[in-house]
């Protein structure tokens, strides 16, 4: 009876303290992405009603840099095997897609990785749960056609090297 009379009375403190932190913490996932989208729009389009004066500097790290698109398919040899890796989703600098390379049993992974477009640096890894899973670290060349590099098998560390072309 006593614990029945004490789950009665803590019942509501608990579930107005539940209420109040969820509704706290939507009220700042709120605040975050309003903040998000104000930046977004500070950086459309320049200031052209101020008059001609001396240019002012911007700070080192605001320069924007242009993501390009790496969604498609790449095509080459993985390990002297034939590969396809094709990009399907591409979010700023991290992207998904599928890998098929043709060994005896051909292997169909999907992957997710991300790529600095300053440094043209390239990883992603294998999601699939798979004996053969890994990760792929690499680099694009300047053109971004090409995409070549060293894969390491998670299980024991094994490495390969790829090289696929953008079609």
């Amino acid at each position: 009876m006593i614990k029945h009379s004490l789950v009665k009375q803590f019942l509501p403190v608990i579930l107005l303290s539940v209420s109040l932190y969820f509704v706290g913490c939507e009220k700042k996932a709120e605040d975050g992405k309003q903040i998000q989208e104000d930046v977004k729009s500070e950086n459309i389009l320049p200031d052209t009603s101020a008059s001609v004066s001396a240019p002012e500097s911007e700070p080192a790290g605001e320069s924007k840099i242009q993501i390009p698109d790496i969604r498609g398919t790449w095509s080459g040899k993985f390990d002297a095997r034939a590969t396809t890796l094709t990009i399907t989703e591409q979010t700023d600098s991290s992207f998904s897609g599928k890998i098929t390379i043709s060994y005896r049993e051909v292997i169909n992974q999907e992957v997710k990785g991300t790529f600095s477009p300053a440094s043209l640096k390239m990883n992603m890894t294998d999601q699939l749960h798979s004996r053969y899973q890994g990760s792929y670290s690499g680099k694009l060349s300047k053109e971004l056609t090409n995409y070549s590099g060293t894969f390491t098998m998670k299980l024991d560390g094994s490495k390969f090297s790829f090289n696929l072309n953008k079609k």
